[in-house]
């Protein structure tokens, strides 16, 4: 108990500050008001004047891309912008989302991905779109959010169950929406690095990301290089090791990764209201070998020497009078290998199973267009394609260069949505949507030889089938005052079972199952968002979003264990459909600026669920904390000196879905300081799980102990 009591000393400090927040409100906005009319200017044209950048007003959100536009009515108040990602110190999305409420990390296993759920919805149905291109691999329907790093976003938002019906299929459980940013100054630079050591002060990794843009009347262009070289992180030092295990105590085995990506972008404005760009996204990367199992002995050893994955796009944006459009063309690949080795002493000398490669593609596009109908009226509508090929080859024993073709599916999937926005009574702001999905299989051949010997036959024949089905939503939105606004959301989201899950084989472990059917979810969200600022007073500005949800899914898809339909002592996974699952909770985050010399900030999730089906073994969902929360202070006692101490808990959770292993809760505390040295100059110094804390988000992998990261930023103008 005593190492929680720095989180909860910061939840009564910050709950013994609010009582005096109500009792300033009237007079602070009062005194603003009184304060804006002697000026004659509102807060936005005062920011313009005194020369501060304010993103909703500043010429600059014209050339952002459009997914970029923020106002104060978006349906989602989860924005992670650009400087919250640096103060965070986040280089991917995996490390940038962490501190969202609802979000739950995964890691680690045979495949070492780094993803996360989102209100216990998993990667493959909370789609990650990077303006506009959902990035996942066909096969299995996400990707690896290690992967995406973040040095060229400009922000992050993140959708809940209610979810734009423009974006296109399989949002089940909401979508992440990356934004890049695009160049604002005729000429911009900056160069930072990182450097990081683990707890006794051995070099663990790097960071580096360099940054060219201009922007000219006519023309803008943008370049973006990153790399990061993570060596290995140290295990917390009361690791303790098991008998007969290749994990010691001290570096993790096999913890480091090489990632490079390089973005390039080039566009044309010649008219105010036309934007046309190119954009081009390459990506290299060595993710390492899965990690060890520190206690049991049964963990495969999978190592992946390719992971490659670029991507060109067309975009242009378009709007004249009351009328506007939006156009996206790409092409996204994708190829990994994978090497299996069997045992500990094939890894020693190099022996693993036949390659195993994915060639994968995707392409497609989507055209939205948008007609202010008038001042209270709006709709907006969008058709959006995308082809999914997937090629699986296969290694020989005899020449393990002779890749040969062991599977083939190629799928294409069309959406089309509409969305419709009225403002009838100025504070009233009523929104519906409606959309529809299908999947087409076009093609399907498998010569997955693992299946084949379970079922000792020479062949197999699957036989696909198109699936339809509707989405459609409802918002209601009030705001009590400008500063207070309530909303009340529903959506129906569906999500088609991916490839992986109807026809992977997983080296003979897995049985397929092509008639899995789709998933499908009822959200409703009753939330609240409050926004003041005050003026002359002890406190400069309070924010809070709060939520409480309930979702409903039919057919969540789960891996099942049965009997081996060749050898029924054995068992295999299996992919089902449950019959209902229930997913509730609420979300809490507050947010209160003291003057410019401090801000804290806070956020709580509790999430529940229950399962209502009649498939044996699953009793519990894995990895689905009941708490997150955490919080963060940002002290300036000086005007370029930020100090930043952050914590994080999270509540036990099961590791299995039979509710027989149990990973404990855990604390952590990180602090950091930033200093701005001059206008062009800025570096931070920051200590990472700072007692050292044993933790899991994944069983018997152990995240990383203590370490100390040291970041310079060089940046013109």
């Amino acid at each position: 108990m005593k190492r929680y009591l720095p989180l909860f000393a910061f939840i009564l400090a910050f709950l013994a500050l609010a009582p005096g927040f109500a009792g300033a409100q009237e007079e602070g906005v009062a005194a603003a008001s009184a304060e804006a009319d002697a000026e004659g200017v509102n807060t936005g044209e005062a920011a313009v004047a005194s020369g501060e950048d304010d993103p909703l007003t500043t010429d600059t959100e014209v050339y952002r891309l459009p997914e970029a536009e923020v106002s104060a009515e978006r349906d989602t108040p989860e924005l992670i912008t650009r400087e919250e990602m640096e103060r965070d110190g986040a280089k991917d999305l995996w490390e940038a989302v962490r501190y969202t409420p609802g979000v739950i990390l995964s890691g680690g296993g045979r495949r070492n991905d780094s993803n996360f759920s989102v209100r216990g919805f998993g990667a493959d149905s909370v789609p990650v779109f990077v303006d506009g291109i959902p990035l996942a691999n066909p096969y299995r329907g996400e990707g690896d959010s290690a992967r995406i790093l973040s040095g060229d976003l400009e922000s992050i938002e993140i959708e809940k169950g209610y979810s734009s019906e423009l974006l296109g299929a399989n949002a089940l459980g909401g979508a992440i929406l990356l934004r890049t940013a695009k160049p604002t100054k005729p000429f911009e630079a900056s160069l930072k690095t990182a450097f990081t050591l683990d707890g006794i002060g051995h070099y663990a990794d790097s960071a580096h990301v360099l940054n060219l843009g201009t922007k000219l009347e006519y023309f803008y262009a943008k370049a973006v290089l990153q790399y990061r070289d993570v060596d290995h992180f140290r295990l917390p030092e009361s690791f303790e090791a098991t008998p007969y295990n290749p994990q010691q105590p001290g570096d993790r085995l096999w913890s480091d990764s090489k990632d490079l990506k390089l973005t390039l972008i080039a566009g044309t404005t010649p008219l105010p209201d036309l934007d046309i760009w190119l954009t081009y996204v390459y990506q290299d990367a060595d993710k390492g070998i899965s990690p060890p199992d520190t206690v049991t002995r049964e963990y495969a050893i999978w190592d992946w020497p390719t992971w490659k994955r670029w991507s060109a796009s067309l975009n242009g944006n378009w709007r004249t009078g009351p009328f506007s459009a939006e156009a996206l063309f790409y092409f996204d690949k994708y190829d990994n290998r994978l090497d299996e080795y069997y045992t500990m002493k094939a890894f020693d000398l190099g022996i693993h199973a036949p390659h195993s490669d994915y060639d994968e593609y995707s392409l497609g596009g989507r055209l939205k267009g948008g007609w202010e109908i008038n001042s209270w009226n709006q709709v907006q509508a969008a058709i959006t394609y995308k082809k999914e090929n997937h090629l699986g080859l296969r290694g020989s024993i005899v020449n393990d260069d002779d890749l040969t073709e062991e599977m083939h599916v190629n799928e294409d999937t069309w959406s089309a949505g509409a969305e419709y926005s009225t403002n009838p009574w100025a504070p009233l702001t009523l929104k519906a949507g409606f959309g529809f999905d299908t999947l087409i299989p076009n093609e399907y051949w498998n010569r997955e030889n693992e299946y084949l010997k379970l079922l000792e036959a020479d062949y197999f024949i699957v036989k696909t089938r198109n699936m339809l089905l509707y989405t459609w939503q409802a918002g209601v939105f009030y705001a009590i005052t400008p500063e207070h606004e309530l909303r009340l959301t529903y959506s129906r989201k569906n999500h088609f079972p991916n490839m992986s899950q109807r026809y992977s084989t997983r080296f003979g472990s897995t049985l397929p199952n092509p008639n899995l059917g789709p998933e499908i979810a009822n959200h409703f969200e009753l939330g609240y968002r409050m926004g003041l600022e005050f003026s002359g007073g002890f406190v400069s500005a309070l924010s809070l979003d709060t939520a409480l949800y309930y979702s409903i899914v039919t057919g969540k898809i789960v891996n099942v264990e049965m009997p081996n339909p060749h050898y029924p002592s054995a068992s295999v996974d299996y992919a089902r459909n449950l019959d209902k699952t229930d997913f509730w909770g609420f979300e809490l985050s507050p947010e209160i600026n003291l003057q410019d010399w401090l801000s804290l900030g806070l956020a709580f999730s509790f999430n529940k669920y229950t399962l209502n089906h009649s498939q044996s073994g699953v009793k519990v969902l894995s990895y689905y904390p009941q708490f997150t929360m955490n919080g963060y202070m940002v002290i300036k006692p000086f005007a370029m000196i930020s100090i930043i101490p952050r914590i994080e808990y999270i509540s036990s959770r099961y590791a299995d879905t039979e509710g027989k292993l149990e990973l404990e809760g855990y604390f952590l505390a990180n602090l950091k300081v930033n200093a701005d040295i001059g206008r062009f100059v800025a570096v931070s110094a920051s200590i990472e799980n700072i007692f050292d804390a044993y933790y899991e988000i994944r069983q018997y992998s152990p995240m990383p102990g203590r370490s100390f990261t040291l970041t310079l930023t060089l940046k013109y103008p």
